[in-house]
């Protein structure tokens, strides 16, 4: 798949692509899916305390609805966030190859008639990865991205073709930690955000943060966490709490735990292993578990689509 316009990033198709369609359809076909067509977008990310701006860019994917007869419809639009290990599975001589988990996400909701904005916390700071970061040496933090959710937000607000009433925000691990922090109206620059989304879904996020019960939480959309019972990445208790914390509060929160299900069990082909270069996490020396589980994927993408049907399409 090609990034039209300036092409500093681009797709490979192969596998990849294909793995992501069959994710799509459930009925086999020979033909293969209709290519995606994406297109590189700049953003710009502010410091909410000092000011900073930094420039980003981001992968813009329309809906397969925007294609067809109905090319001047408003659509609703998902800003997902990468993880720690970045959008990309290999970046050679300027062009990236996404990785298998984010272009199956692209194809299944961009089939399912949604916009999908990908933004780049990473290689515009100069990082591919930063899971074998400690915390204090990660520039690009959870609280920090929040504002590159700010400048996704921004950017979406300018095209023709997205209906604002029915914006979603999804990100995965450290991504879906920003996403927990992109929500909490407890913080200043969000609560006073212009532009709010209706919908948040979190695949295995890290709670710890929130779950204190002296720890203000209050999401400013309905949320959607989505994470194995088995997770010794992100544990599910600290997301468990505050689900229990929030309940009888205005504002939903809904945790899906798949059993015998590790972090990054969306990723296909994944193999399940153990790492032990993720720094802070885990158990000394026993490190953390990785890998697909194909049965957990198919149910959380069924709940994910599910919930932002119930919350965007009204």
């Amino acid at each position: 798949m090609r990034i039209w316009g300036k092409p500093l990033v681009s797709f490979c198709v192969g596998a990849f692509f294909l793995a992501a369609s069959a994710l799509a359809h459930a009925a086999a076909t020979s033909a293969p899916p209709p290519p995606l067509q994406a297109q590189r977008v700049a953003l710009t990310s502010v410091d909410g305390k000092g000011g900073k701006a930094t420039s980003l860019y981001g992968v813009w994917i329309k809906s397969r609805k925007s294609l067809g007869t109905d090319k001047k419809g408003k659509f609703p639009t998902v800003i997902a966030m990468h993880g720690c290990g970045g959008l990309y599975s290999m970046v050679r001589d300027g062009k990236g190859e996404f990785t298998p988990r984010h272009l199956a996400m692209a194809r299944v909701l961009t089939d399912a008639g949604y916009n999908v904005l990908f933004p780049d916390s990473f290689t515009p700071r100069g990082r591919r990865s930063t899971c074998q970061d400690t915390p204090a040496q990660r520039e690009a933090s959870a609280m920090n991205r929040r504002h590159d959710v700010q400048a996704a937000l921004h950017w979406v607000s300018t095209q023709p073709d997205v209906d604002m009433t029915r914006i979603a925000l999804l990100g995965w691990s450290h991504g879906a930690s920003t996403i927990l922090a992109s929500l909490n109206l407890a913080d200043t620059d969000v609560a006073v955000r212009k532009i709010q989304p209706r919908a948040a879904v979190a695949f295995y996020p890290d709670c710890r943060p929130y779950a204190k019960p002296g720890e203000p939480f209050k999401p400013a959309a309905p949320l959607l966490i989505l994470m194995g019972e088995n997770d010794d990445w992100t544990p599910p208790q600290a997301c468990e709490a505050i689900e229990k914390k929030m309940q009888g509060s205005d504002t939903e929160i809904a945790l899906r735990l798949y059993p015998d299900t590790y972090h990054d069990f969306d990723a296909p082909g994944l193999p399940v292993h153990v790492r032990m270069d993720i720094a802070g996490v885990g158990k000394p020396g026993e490190g953390v578990t990785s890998g697909a589980n194909p049965d957990a994927r198919s149910m959380a993408y069924r709940s994910m689509l599910n919930f932002l049907d119930a919350k965007l399409n009204y």
